[in-house]
């Protein structure tokens, strides 16, 4: 392990996951890298980034890195204790590598991996920031880490807009991937199966493209099927924060 100075954290504003707990101390990092390498081959690779302490560091393996902050500021932990009105005493946010490649499904599996680990290793509660999910340690075996699968992480959720008798379908998670959310409506009383499997083909289509499509752009999925035409962006705060959203159109 190699303890260097960083002149500027390579942090997001906000992480993709958070794992809480409440008895033990912080995991080292050398249990982290431990777990890894025997859960995953390794090897993973810890950089310090605090010229004194253990507890922000980068874990990487091959070109995938992850940060994480095992023991973040008093001021921090209280902030998302009264967002999520969690009692976990202790708290650790990961975040995905700032600079990345257009297609960041490896670098968003990499962190998924990351927070598992923290998770099994104190026991604790993770909590996917993007989908608003949360895993406790016995929820993560029912998710394929070996590989990248998109209802791992992407969520599509639907409501009601009784005033204009229409059901509001929209992503959850695509932030984890740099990309707005996507969202389409459709008549009241259709059935939902067939418009959340598009919802789904969307958004792994722009993730594999790796930028957001612009008002206007129409996207044929897989070369064949359903033609959709971005025709909106907008913001909503309907999460408590404001979520940029594109709208799509089937055709």
């Amino acid at each position: 392990m190699k303890k260097i100075k960083k002149k500027k954290s390579a942090s997001h504003a906000v992480p993709a996951f958070l794992v809480g707990w409440t008895h033990g101390e912080p995991p080292p990092p050398g249990y982290v890298a431990a777990w890894f390498d025997e859960a995953y081959g390794g090897p993973l690779r810890i950089r310090f980034l605090a010229s004194t302490g253990h507890h922000h560091f980068e874990a990487a393996h091959t070109n995938w890195i992850a940060e994480v902050n095992i023991e973040p500021s008093t001021e921090m932990v209280e902030q998302w204790q009264g967002r999520l009105q969690w009692e976990q005493t202790r708290l650790a946010l990961l975040f995905p590598q700032a600079n990345t490649p257009p297609d960041r499904r490896d670098a968003v599996l990499h962190v998924a991996r990351m927070a598992r680990g923290v998770t099994l290793l104190t026991d604790g509660t993770s909590y996917d920031v993007a989908t608003g999910t949360y895993l406790n340690p016995s929820d993560w075996r029912d998710r394929d880490l070996e590989v990248f699968r998109i209802t791992d992480h992407i969520q599509v959720e639907h409501r009601e807009d009784v005033q204009r008798a229409r059901m509001w379908f929209h992503t959850r998670g695509l932030t984890k991937f740099g990309l707005d959310e996507i969202e389409t409506f459709q008549p009241m009383g259709l059935s939902s199966r067939e418009v959340e499997a598009t919802v789904l083909r969307v958004a792994g289509y722009l993730i594999g493209q790796g930028k957001n499509p612009k008002v206007g752009e129409r996207i044929v999925l897989d070369g064949s099927g359903p033609q959709v035409t971005v025709v909106r962006h907008r913001t909503d705060p309907v999460y408590g924060i404001p979520l940029a959203f594109r709208e799509f159109t089937l055709e």
